[in-house]
């Protein structure tokens, strides 16, 4: 199994427009850049502890955890798991978009997956 250098540790939630915009963004770097190079980690294996997933993320060179709001879940659960990472993209805190709140997973534009995937780039750049 080929590891990527860098891997997205994204909140991914589709429960909120901030949430939806972390996965949407991330998934736009990994066709930029191609999965040998950045790969999407799975944040419910995670916070769960699967082994093998928990094993495999510690083997990636250079971590972005990427949150939607203030909750700061993917943050949360890599720190809760001892688990190191590179860089921080909090979505409200960074880029002020503001989370609409639960069930408005479709209420954002281009622009906004645009702003949220350059700014991850911008995080790979600076590694």
């Amino acid at each position: 199994m080929n590891v990527p250098k860098i891997g997205l540790v994204a909140c991914n939630s589709g429960a909120s427009n901030t949430g939806y915009l972390t996965g949407l963004a991330a998934l736009e770097v990994v066709k930029k850049f191609g999965s040998e190079k950045v790969g999407i980690c799975s944040l419910p294996a995670l916070a769960n502890n699967i082994p093998r997933q928990t094993a495999l993320i510690k083997k990636i060179e250079h971590l972005i955890v990427i949150d939607g709001c203030r909750n700061e879940c993917a943050r949360k659960i890599l720190n809760t798991l001892g688990i190191k990472y590179e860089k921080y993209l909090n979505l409200e805190y960074d880029l002020q978009i503001t989370k609409l709140g639960p069930f408005t997973t479709l209420d954002y534009s281009g622009e906004d997956v645009e702003k949220v995937s350059s700014a991850i780039i911008k995080r790979i750049q600076e590694m």
